[in-house]
Formats: C-alpha cells, structure tokens, sequence
C-alpha cells in the first residue's frame, strides 16, 4: 500500500509519516507483488482509518466497507477488480475536525479477472476468491494546522 501526491499514481510519498494541506486529496494505492498478480486482480474490501497504528481499536472510520465508498462525496474507487493495483481517493478534511492524525489500513482478496465476481460492485455477500489474511496499515498521516492570522 502506498500513498501517491497525485491522481496519476506516479508520485508516491517517502516512507514515514505524510503531512498533508487540509482540504487535499490523498492518493491511496493497493497492489499484490506476488506471481499470482499476473492471473489475478486486487478487490478492495475493506479500508478505513484509525487515529492509532492498532488495526483493531476501538475507532475506525470505514472508507470502503464491502467494496462499497462509505460516503461517495468524500471517497472515490478509482480501481478495484478488474483491474490491478486497487485504487482510491479521500479528502483529508474527513478526519480534521477530531484527529490530528491517522493510519490506513486495507483488507483486499485477489480474484480471477475473467469472472464476473470479480468485480468493483457493492455487494453483502462473499464470493470465492483468495483472502489475504493480514491486513495493510499506512502511516502516520496527518494535516497542516491553518495559520491564525495576525491583526
């Protein structure tokens, strides 16, 4: 997973922490570096952000749950199925009014390409298709704090 400073993916931040213009958009990309990724594409499942590095705490703001953008005006799957790597933007306005800080984390299966379940289409139930089991996590990501202006 990494994280890309334009819509073309082909600018992806240094490792470590990323400190963002509030109000811009972050470029998140997924894909599997395994030989299978040449017969299967990446599906994302699930992502969502926390304000910990803790996949499992108790606050998780889901970006994507079940395939699905969890708000359309504030999340956008640009690639998922068919094609590989996965792919999506968030507004980095989402999170500023509670957190100063927040990880990513994305759970995605592969899938054969041909077949119609592999698809970017929302959907409650599971089809077959590879699971991985861990989870990916990025960050820390955090916003630069508006300057007050002086009178």
């Amino acid at each position: 997973m990494a994280l890309y400073r334009n819509a073309d993916y082909t600018d992806p931040y240094s490792a470590g922490a990323v400190v963002l213009p509030l109000g811009s958009a972050l470029h998140v990309g997924v894909s599997a570096e395994e030989a299978a990724s040449d017969r299967f594409a990446v599906v994302l499942e699930n992502c969502y952000a926390t304000p910990t590095a803790d996949s499992d705490g108790p606050v998780r703001f889901f970006l994507i749950q079940n395939r699905c953008p969890s708000n359309s005006r504030l999340v956008k799957v640009e690639e998922s199925g068919p094609s590989l790597p996965g792919r999506f933007t968030i507004l980095v306005n989402l999170f500023s009014g509670d957190y100063d800080t927040i990880y990513l984390h994305c759970s995605l299966s592969m899938c054969d390409p041909t077949q119609a379940s592999c698809s970017q289409t929302c959907r409650s139930r599971v089809s077959r298709s590879i699971s991985l089991e861990n989870r990916m996590t990025i960050g820390p990501i955090s916003w630069e704090k508006t300057a007050k202006r002086m009178t």
